[in-house]
């Protein structure tokens, strides 16, 4: 028969329970468990139990049988003449019997005894597993709900994930559509361009062999007739200051131009004169430099720290690059222009300007006759040009958005004076406004505007 010996020192509870957390923590950690899991584990601390429970009242029963002796046996008869004779024979019988059969039960007894001893031992064994399986249950039950939390949070997580989800869905479509948005105004921007580029190269080729044979002769004739006036006895700055106005009230009237040209770095003033345009652009710290063919009036704008040069403008325009201007201002120049010499200067202004920059031409108003009346003042004066005939030459040279302003009203004193309104209402009222609305009509034509410019962007 086998036999195996239970040695107390091999046992150690606290090991055992070591082992165990830790076999418990790898397994949390490698996300062993499951409810299949637990509900084992919890099958096998049942059985352990439930079989505990039976080995404790079997021990019990073995204990109270591990003395096989029988102490209580007595010898009796019932026989009342022979019993005595019958209990002393079997005396004698029993007490040689028991000499051979005492030192067997004694041996029995002390192995049930050892017996009972050895299952005492896997009790308590039995109890530490208990304890052990106690243990265990407990912490199945905290890591039953440490899951639960997990589980909890990992919905919480797939929830914040499908609300990032569903956000970067959101973003993609409103990225497109700002896209598709950005990609719309960025045409609207460049379209214009594009026209006034092709409107551009249509112009230069419709106009070109037009142009070609008279520019020539007209620049010279122009040249002669700059030269001739610019080596005239006529000082021209005197006869400005005298007939145009002096430099303040000029400087207050250009300072509605001045911020078309507002952040440039790169503006040309033709006929520069006395540098007033060139003043207050130095003060809104635009960059700009002027050219005129009057040397006194370049001598003067050099006493002012002004950037000029002599030079006529086609000559300086043809040495300027393409594409390199950032604004063009031209004051009171136009009127002493042929119409030839102005068309080929203004297609050159196209040429040399830059996409989106703006220029500014601005000349006597004919429509006004107290302008007109005083236009031929100035020798050098060629014609008046009509706002209509200058705003379609601007436009055809390539430029786009082409507006007219009128400035420079004639003082109300000068103009003429409506009939006043009578307090009381009769039948004289309606002559009234109609003398008015007539008076409106002659100022108006007598006394307009003594200045127009025109405004047109590349």
């Amino acid at each position: 028969m086998d036999t195996f010996e239970i040695k107390d020192e091999e046992i150690n509870v606290e090991e055992i329970m070591e082992k165990i957390r830790e076999n418990i923590k790898k397994r949390k950690e490698n996300d062993d468990y499951n409810d299949g899991s637990f509900e084992e584990i919890e099958q096998v601390f049942s059985e352990i139990s439930s079989s505990r429970k039976r080995s404790s009242q079997e021990l019990e029963g073995i204990n109270s049988n591990c003395n096989i002796r029988n102490n209580s046996y007595s010898i009796s008869s019932h026989r009342p003449i022979l019993g005595n004779f019958l209990v002393k024979g079997r005396e004698l019988v029993h007490g040689e019997v028991r000499r051979y059969v005492d030192p067997v039960f004694q041996k029995q007894s002390e192995l049930n005894y050892n017996f009972v001893d050895l299952l005492g031992g896997t009790k308590e064994v039995a109890d530490d597993a208990k304890e052990i399986a106690e243990t265990c249950s407990n912490s199945i039950e905290q890591l039953k709900t440490e899951v639960e939390v997990l589980e909890d949070e990992n919905k919480a997580l797939n929830h914040k994930i499908k609300q990032l989800n569903d956000e970067v869905k959101r973003l993609k479509v409103e990225s497109k559509q700002l896209k598709s948005e950005i990609i719309s105004d960025i045409i609207k921007e460049v379209e214009p361009l594009i026209s006034a580029i092709n409107l551009d190269l249509d112009n230069k080729d419709r106009l070109g062999e037009i142009l070609k044979s008279r520019i020539q002769k007209e620049s010279e004739s122009q040249v002669m007739c700059s030269s001739e006036m610019a080596n005239s006895d006529i000082n021209y700055y005197e006869f400005e200051e005298r007939f145009r106005g002096p430099r303040e009230s000029i400087l207050q009237h250009q300072t509605g131009f001045i911020n078309y040209f507002a952040n440039c770095t790169n503006v040309l003033d033709i006929g520069c004169g006395r540098g007033e345009f060139l003043e207050l652009a130095k003060d809104k710290g635009i960059i700009a430099r002027g050219i005129d063919v009057d040397k006194d009036m370049i001598d003067f704008c050099k006493s002012k720290g002004l950037n000029v040069e002599l030079k006529d403008a086609i000559k300086a325009l043809e040495e300027i690059e393409d594409k390199s201007l950032d604004g063009i201002f031209i004051s009171q120049v136009v009127e002493h222009l042929s119409p030839n010499y102005l068309i080929n200067m203004l297609n050159l202004c196209n040429m040399k300007m830059k996409y989106g920059s703006y220029i500014i031409v601005e000349t006597v108003n004919p429509l006004s006759l107290f302008s007109f009346a005083n236009f031929y003042i100035d020798l050098s004066h060629v014609k008046p040009v009509h706002p209509e005939t200058l705003k379609f030459l601007v436009d055809m040279a390539g430029f786009r958005d082409v507006e007219t302003k009128f400035s420079s009203p004639v003082p109300p004193e000068m103009r003429l004076q409506k009939l006043p309104n009578l307090d009381n209402q009769d039948e004289k009222t309606p002559m009234i406004e109609i003398c008015n609305q007539n008076i409106d009509m002659i100022n108006n034509a007598l006394y307009g505007a003594q200045d127009y410019a025109i405004i047109g962007k590349k």
